[in-house]
């Protein structure tokens, strides 16, 4: 009897979603009250329509990629869904926005909002990250628990052949505890990341949380992978105990 526990990699912290540059810094153009410079609002107005559509790219690269990831629970997919469809959108209407303005003052305006008024980069793409990291830890944590029974069963069949199972039995008691701190620590992760809006971003509040639920999933990551090591090292006690015996391997 072969038991598997879950590999765990610092890709589940990213899913494989590109992460893009923080956002232009539009803040900065001369903000003149004035129709005048042409060029320099067409320019701007090329530079902005640029930076909307590498969002909105990425916005739809990461709706694909979530799509497919099946770990994700329904309730969770169901609020990034809305989460990048609204995003989406209000790019969508800013860059009709700033396609029909021609004041050079109020086109700045327009273009700072890019960053400020949706954080893409800063907030619903970590958001996205951080919530699929957080439900690949509780699906590994599961399973862990799964294989932990399965394995218990083949120690009870091995005590019943008469086979010494303490230094086996003590690798499984320290694979099961470092799984109940990884699910610990994972708790509240995505609930937190959700919660996090452009505007608690910019007021604070909310790239704290993220950093916070940042450090807690690798938290978990870290004790998921102490587990499988823990729990592989189990398993090669268990069958070397059975070996022993001349018995079949587990």
């Amino acid at each position: 009897m072969t038991i598997r526990f879950p590999r765990l990699t610092s890709a589940l912290l990213v899913g494989g979603l590109t992460i893009g540059a923080t956002a232009p810094a539009f803040a900065q153009e001369e903000e003149a009250d004035t129709e005048g410079d042409t060029e320099h609002v067409v320019n701007l107005k090329s530079r902005c329509q640029q930076a909307i559509e590498r969002r909105l790219g990425d916005l739809h690269r990461t709706q694909t990629r979530i799509d497919g990831i099946e770990v994700l629970t329904e309730e969770h997919e169901n609020t990034l869904d809305g989460i990048i469809d609204s995003t989406e959108s209000g790019l969508a209407q800013l860059s009709e926005d700033i396609a029909g303005e021609d004041n050079r003052r109020e086109l700045v305006q327009l273009c700072t909002q890019i960053a400020t008024s949706y954080r893409v980069y800063l907030v619903v793409l970590p958001q996205t990250h951080l919530t699929v990291g957080a439900d690949r830890v509780d699906a590994a944590a599961a399973r862990g628990d799964e294989l932990i029974d399965t394995f218990d069963t083949a120690v009870e069949a091995a005590i019943a052949a008469g086979a010494d199972v303490d230094a086996a039995v003590a690798l499984r008691d320290q694979a099961v505890a470092h799984l109940a701190i990884a699910e610990s620590s994972n708790s509240g992760v995505a609930a937190g990341a959700l919660g996090v809006t452009p505007a608690s971003y910019n007021e604070g509040p909310g790239e704290v949380i993220l950093d916070t639920v940042r450090g807690a999933l690798r938290a978990a990551h870290a004790e998921l992978k102490a587990g499988v090591e823990d729990g592989k090292a189990a398993i090669q006690a268990l069958r070397d105990a059975i070996g022993d015996l001349g018995g079949p391997a587990v």
